[in-house]
């Protein structure tokens, strides 16, 4: 049996086409998450369609349910005589205890106020926690002169079974499962060598394990950030710019929890090195509070939030090695802090993956984007009843090293689904995750000589 049958055989419609989503080229006409794409992929392609007619009954959906911001005011007047309107769109709930109601945003409306009742809110808890794409049922309540959400339908996967996962996994060698992963991130496998693929599936190491604090420094065009703009809900990706305390932790004015009060499983900062962090020194301050202990106070306010960080950033490469020694200078000045890069836990060498080539595009089966966003999710918080992996050998050496390479060393056993025992375990797990953070020890060195060493200490006790 070839790759993608088996794949097909053991998860049957858990698993997509990712080289005819990718041909269909939806997300070329409308700016759509991938897992939004592909459950139109899955409802609209029949074994007997042609591609060109998959791809306008696609695009005719999208244009009668999800309004692009010039058609607003005509669907918006639709609703208003009296016509009840299902759109596709991104529903997120809130809580108004002054008006005593309940109200969900739909941003392709532009519209914050939606009235939402509590059996709706009852049956998608989601809702109030991150938001859901969905199709939503709309109807203008003149009474009330407000527009009503009547009937909510989620277009991303419930619950994954950990348990079927971890029944299914030995039926893969690592290498299989590893190529499962890629492919899953919309990548073929044999576009990259075995080393590469290893740094692919780094990338997710803060999805499935809370509270870690990464890098990965790379040149343009290997899709870092295509990576986590498009495998989860549960992660925010901001594109470099401008970010104030008030963005990242707590907005005083409007008593509105930041980015990394816990909305989110991972906050991910694109164009790390061209952020222009306003306030840098209260900024900084936090960043390292809460980075080590994973809790930060504004003012009365304090926060505690399992949100990992990732910086991804543009580095200066020669002949495919970085430039300088000292590389993290080439971030933002708090990153030279070696009290504050201290608590990352891993650098990502991302020059070691290569530029994004027409080849590197997945040619056959993975898991629906969604369905491994959730997977990844509850990876967080399983229990070793539900998912027997995630176990690591008893370490020694500096409390910092140890600690980080724990949480990589647990995030790539619930990866890969590899054990302290497990013949792959040493090469997949263990020597990964101390390599990760040797690379933090080495620029620690680079920006503080005289009180750190480059050498990871950190043995299997």
């Amino acid at each position: 049996m070839d790759f993608d049958s088996k794949l097909k055989d053991v998860f049957g419609d858990l698993v997509i086409d990712k080289q005819l989503v990718r041909a269909l080229g939806i997300r070329s006409e409308r700016t759509i998450p991938s897992f939004v794409e592909e459950w139109l992929v899955t409802r609209f392609a029949k074994p007997d369609a042609d591609q060109d007619e998959t791809r306008r009954a696609i695009l005719e959906f999208i244009k009668k349910h999800l309004p692009a911001k010039v058609d607003k005011d005509l669907f918006l007047n639709r609703l208003h005589d009296g016509e009840q309107v299902t759109v596709l769109d991104f529903f997120k709930a809130r809580v108004d205890l002054a008006k005593d109601c309940k109200y969900v945003s739909a941003p392709s409306f532009q519209q914050n106020n939606i009235l939402i009742d509590q059996e709706t809110v009852d049956n998608c808890p989601d809702l109030l926690t991150g938001g859901l794409w969905g199709a939503g049922r709309l109807h203008y309540s003149r009474d009330q002169k407000a527009l009503k959400l009547i009937e909510f339908k989620p277009m991303q996967s419930g619950k994954v079974s950990l348990k079927h996962m971890a029944e299914v996994r030995p039926q893969f060698n690592t290498a299989e499962w590893i190529d499962l992963i890629i492919r899953t991130m919309g990548l073929e496998p044999s576009a990259y060598n075995q080393h590469q693929k290893q740094r692919l599936v780094q990338r997710l190491i803060p999805l499935v394990q809370t509270n870690v604090n990464m890098m990965e420094l790379a040149p343009k065009g290997t899709g870092k950030s295509f990576v986590f703009s498009n495998l989860s809900r549960y992660v925010w990706l901001n594109s470099g710019g401008a970010l104030s305390q008030a963005q990242l932790f707590f907005n005083m004015n409007t008593r509105e929890i930041g980015l990394l009060g816990g909305r989110f499983d991972l906050l991910v900062l694109d164009e790390g090195q061209s952020i222009d962090f306003q306030g840098a020194d209260n900024i900084h301050a936090k960043f390292k509070d809460y980075l080590e202990s994973g809790k930060y106070t504004v003012g009365s306010n304090q926060t505690t939030s399992e949100c990992g960080l990732m910086i991804l950033a543009n580095i200066a490469l020669y002949d495919g090695r970085p430039e300088r020694h000292d590389y993290i200078r080439e971030l933002p000045e708090m990153f030279h802090d070696s009290a504050l890069l201290d608590r990352f836990h891993g650098i990502l060498p991302g020059w070691e993956i290569p530029r994004f080539q027409t080849e590197s595009v997945a040619r056959g089966a993975g898991l629906k984007a969604d369905v491994f966003g959730e997977y990844a999710h509850q990876l967080r918080h399983v229990s070793p009843s539900e998912f027997p992996y995630g176990n690591v050998p008893r370490l020694s050496g500096d409390s910092r090293d140890v600690k980080a390479v724990e949480k990589i060393a647990v995030a790539l056993s619930k990866l890969l689904m590899l054990n302290p025992g497990d013949a792959d375990y040493e090469n997949y797990v263990l020597q990964p995750a101390r390599d990760l953070r040797a690379r933090v020890r080495s620029q620690l060195a680079a920006v503080d000589s005289f009180e750190m060493s480059p050498e990871l200490k950190v043995r299997v006790a």
